[in-house]
């Protein structure tokens, strides 16, 4: 009886320290997601505060760490994208795709992307596939609706932006978006009321002195910026700084 209880003390150790050691490594590994975790909720506030060139370095940590993390290969895709680096955001936007196709967040960056390099019907689609998954997503919405704008689909774009401000009616950039659309319909009173609802007197008068620069309307667009002159001097560009020829 004796030997027997020798003969299971050794066995009885090595269960002890087996299940220490798998406690430290449940441990460790809970550590190393919280450390992500966080270094990705500091990267996602940075981009929302246009700190990109400090959203980076994070984001490349996280994906170092965890490389098929989609939402931070969308980040990081996001972030390459508003510093100009296209290739290289297209080809971290493609490679979040192939980890998860239902990303709307992924569709709408890659989405964007297009629309900047020119690639409108692509960009639709990407908008489009973007809206489907995330029908209650006012900036998703936005962003569609703004493509169509750039594809000159005016009919169409204001539709999507007056259902992107039916889900927020706060959003700035909507209002700003569909004023322009209203602008290219011919729409000027309306235009200008959706100016209105995001920017000051003088600002809402600059943006309706771009739509009749559109509208072939030199003299109209000049006599509104004069207006918002007057209301705002700081609007009135420095004759001091010359344009650099292109």
């Amino acid at each position: 009886m004796h030997s027997m209880l020798v003969s299971l003390v050794p066995t009885a150790l090595a269960l002890v320290l087996a299940t220490t050691g798998c406690g430290a490594q449940r441990q460790h590994a809970q550590i190393q997601h919280d450390g992500e975790a966080l270094r990705a909720e500091l990267a996602e506030l940075y981009v929302a505060r246009g700190a990109r060139h400090a959203a980076a370095p994070l984001l490349e940590r996280v994906i170092a760490e965890a490389p098929r993390a989609p939402r931070a290969r969308v980040l990081y895709g996001a972030v390459l994208r508003d510093l100009g680096l296209y290739p290289q955001a297209e080809k971290e936007l493609r490679f979040a795709l192939t980890l998860d196709a239902r990303r709307a967040d992924a569709h709408d960056a890659l989405a964007i992307l297009l629309d900047l390099t020119g690639r409108r019907d692509e960009a639709l689609r990407h908008h489009a596939r973007a809206a489907r998954l995330a029908p209650s997503d006012a900036e998703i919405r936005n962003n569609l609706g703004f493509s169509l704008y750039l594809a000159d689909r005016v009919d169409e774009a204001i539709g999507h932006l007056e259902r992107a401000l039916a889900l927020d009616p706060s959003l700035a950039q909507a209002h700003i978006n569909l004023g322009f659309a209203y602008g290219r319909a011919g729409r000027l009173t309306d235009a200008e009321r959706s100016f209105r609802h995001a920017l000051s007197e003088a600002g809402a008068l600059v943006n309706l002195a771009l739509v009749l620069d559109e509208r072939s309307d030199p003299e109209g667009a000049a006599a509104l910026r004069e207006r918002a002159y007057a209301l705002d001097p700081d609007l009135r560009p420095d004759p001091s700084i010359a344009l650099e020829a292109p």
